[in-house]
């Protein structure tokens, strides 16, 4: 089952795509037009969503509601510090700074929401 990407920046589009080819992870990229049509579709098996953008937020309820059991891992930039809140409020299942996605990103391809710590909604295991 693919891991949808709803990553509109090309260049980090292209370094999802190259951390999930070598995790050999299938990873498909996705428009936000298209992001809530194609993960009502059986096979996703995990979001994940730049939240950088206006409709980010409307967008992560809208993949909730779409398809409730695929979960949907946002991130976004280090100064918009109110994000985290707001995108686990809006229905997330994680939301983390682009520097600590990417420095877990391949656990998180991998293991799914498995790479999350219990307990801690959000935050990802060292």
């Amino acid at each position: 089952m693919p891991v949808l990407a709803v990553v509109p920046d090309l260049y980090f589009a292209t370094r999802i795509a190259a951390t999930a080819k070598a995790a050999g992870v299938a990873l498909e990229l996705v428009s936000r037009e298209r992001a809530a049509a194609r993960v009502a579709e059986p096979n996703a098996s995990l979001v994940l969503l730049d939240l950088h953008g206006p409709d980010a937020l409307a967008l992560v309820g809208e993949l909730k509601a779409a398809a409730p059991a695929v979960p949907v891992v946002g991130f976004f930039s280090h100064v918009q510090a109110s994000m985290r809140r707001d995108a686990l409020a809006a229905g997330a299942d994680a939301a983390l700074p682009r520097s600590q996605f990417v420095a877990k990103l391949q656990p998180l391809l991998v293991r799914g929401l498995d790479a999350l710590a219990p307990g801690a909604p959000g935050e990802l295991r060292l």
